[in-house]
């Protein structure tokens, strides 16, 4: 399970067993951050909303699925790399997910520190857009230990929701439109929440 250096590590505990208690319990202990999971305004923004407070239907729309792979691993995603990926393909409102390819080495250790980001460009240029969420196949939108997390803020900061830690399932839609449908436990002021994202194809005409 995907965890970024330093979160903690998930645990899972027999809490009860059928032989014992008649019903089987496992105490479960993560992060909020852990897996495949949506990062909400309050994960940054001290006054930003929480999951729950999130629209269900704000998470579900169409995407694009861009590859961006043939950047270097470690190197960031700059607006020239999102330009040239996505103009013409995407529209207001839109879901893009942004496959770098580093999804295809989880439980490599070095990458969990040098893996393919955005720049700070790149999230303006998201926000210029119009988007209503970004994705990414791996631990973060965010060069690791950034001395500030512009990018999350740029993109939280205007309703832009993001989604981290995609497998490399998203590979195969690349260059496609594709439903995309998040969803996040429902953590009361939770500044995020482990997800289920679904994808379902959409007829290429």
């Amino acid at each position: 399970m995907p965890i970024y250096p330093g979160d903690p590590s998930p645990t899972f505990e027999k809490y009860s067993t059928l032989q014992k208690d008649g019903v089987n319990l496992t105490r479960l202990t993560m992060g909020s951050h852990t897996g495949t999971h949506l990062d909400a305004p309050r994960h940054f923004i001290q006054a930003g909303i929480g999951i729950d407070e999130i629209p269900p239907d704000k998470l579900i729309g169409e995407a694009y699925v861009a590859d961006l792979s043939k950047n270097p691993i470690g190197s960031g995603i700059t607006a020239k790399d999102l330009r040239h990926e996505l103009e013409g393909k995407i529209a207001r409102d839109d879901i893009v997910v942004v496959y770098t390819g580093c999804s295809e080495h989880w439980g490599d250790e070095s990458l969990n520190r040098g893996y393919t980001y955005l720049t700070e460009d790149a999230a303006d240029y998201l926000v210029s857009k119009k988007v209503r969420a970004v994705g990414i196949d791996f631990l973060s939108v965010e060069k690791f230990k950034a001395p500030e997390p512009v990018t999350h803020k740029t993109l939280l900061g205007n309703g832009i929701f993001i989604i981290e830690s995609l497998n490399n399932a998203v590979k195969q839609f690349v260059g496609k439109r594709i439903l995309m449908i998040c969803m996040p436990i429902k953590l009361k002021d939770g500044d995020g929440a482990p997800s289920r994202v679904v994808a379902v194809p959409i007829r290429q005409d």
